[in-house]
């Protein structure tokens, strides 16, 4: 009997950051709070059979790259951010096939947020 190698998908909701985003100087000015979704999809099986960090993806070098990469940038529009996680995560790790990310920005009275959701796959 063969078997079938489970569909993993790796997740991170809501890291959050702050960096210099908008289309005019002046809502650049401040740093502005942005939240990040990511999915990753990723064979997970042997880092769960082992338990061996190497064969997954460590969620604490994730946050910080994401954050760094944001945060030292500056942004004209959330569509520019998406890209430029999709970028780090496959220059990054190259087990993902496929990535989703959402990033919202808090910005608008009277609206939640606004968001823009890019996927990208290998």
């Amino acid at each position: 009997m063969a078997r079938c190698r489970p569909r993993a998908v790796w997740y991170k909701k809501a890291l959050r950051c702050r960096c210099h985003i908008g289309v005019t100087e002046e809502e650049r000015r401040e740093r502005q709070k942005l939240e990040i979704d990511l999915d990753l999809y990723v064979d997970l099986e042997e880092a769960g059979r082992t338990g061996d960090l190497a064969r997954t993806i460590d969620y604490r070098d994730l946050c910080d790259r994401v954050r760094g990469r944001l945060e030292e940038g500056t942004w004209h529009l959330v569509e520019a951010a998406a890209i430029a996680v999709l970028d780090l995560v496959f220059e990054r790790w190259r087990q993902v096939g496929r990535a989703v990310v959402r990033v919202r920005k808090y910005v608008l009275p009277e609206v939640a947020h606004v968001e823009v959701e890019m996927e990208r796959k290998r």
